[in-house]
């Protein structure tokens, strides 16, 4: 089953382990992407990535310090290998 826009947006917030002290995730900076990357490792196990997207964010940690972070989205497959 493929997930719509939103509820892959609603899958990558509950997995954000920030927003559960009730501080908000903000975008930062543009997005950047890179192609070609090679391959990524999971578990032990190999993927070749073909693209990947870094998406900059803050946070608030415990003490109300203001944290920027990324979340990198890795496209497996979809190109020659």
């Amino acid at each position: 089953m493929a997930l719509t826009p939103a509820q892959l947006g609603q899958l990558i917030m509950d997995g954000d382990p920030y927003t559960s002290s009730g501080n908000p995730v903000a975008a930062t900076e543009p997005v950047e992407v890179q192609a070609d990357l090679g391959t990524w490792q999971f578990k032990g196990t190999p993927y070749y990535i073909e693209k990947a997207i870094k998406v900059p964010y803050t946070y608030k940690d415990i003490n109300g310090h203001l944290i920027q972070d990324f979340i990198l989205i890795g496209y497996a497959g979809g190109g020659a290998y």
